[in-house]
């Protein structure tokens, strides 16, 4: 199994649902659990990060480490944290089952497989540290703060 597809099977396990807006219940509800995921993986590779509170459960969180000059350029990574409900799933949502070249489960599209990308990126610049290495941040927004 890739680095990628590890991050993506563990990201797509992790519950995030936003209830948006509904009167929905249960422990998948919310991102603090991606949100404590990244902050192992950036405390990992020594990134600093920092968690900013929006809301109980919610929080972003923000990870940056300097380029190899001070002019160098700044490369942002965004990504929200939260999946839609998981309402009518035929499958598991967090199975993260992997059949084939396909792993199926909430969030393994939009947008965890993109966050999966993200990280695994920011992995190799952090652990290679190229010569003419850019800036690097990686933000994951929590859906609430999107409402501000």
């Amino acid at each position: 199994m890739t680095e990628t597809t590890r991050l993506l099977k563990d990201l797509v396990a992790i519950p995030s649902v936003n209830p948006m807006g509904r009167d929905l219940q249960g422990p998948e509800l919310f991102e603090h659990r991606v949100t404590a995921y990244l902050e192992d993986f950036f405390r990992g590779l020594g990134v600093p990060y920092e968690r900013q509170p929006v809301a109980p459960l919610r929080e972003n969180i923000v990870a940056r480490f300097q380029g190899s000059h001070s002019s160098a350029p700044t490369f942002l990574f965004e990504v929200h944290q939260d999946t839609v409900p998981t309402d009518h799933m035929t499958i598991a949502p967090f199975g993260a089952v992997i059949e084939g070249d396909r792993l199926y489960g909430r969030g393994a599209c939009d947008i965890k497989g993109g966050m999966a990308a993200m990280l695994c990126a920011v992995a190799r610049l952090a652990e290679e540290r190229p010569p003419q290495m850019p800036t690097m941040m990686k933000v994951g927004i929590s859906a609430s703060s999107w409402k501000k």
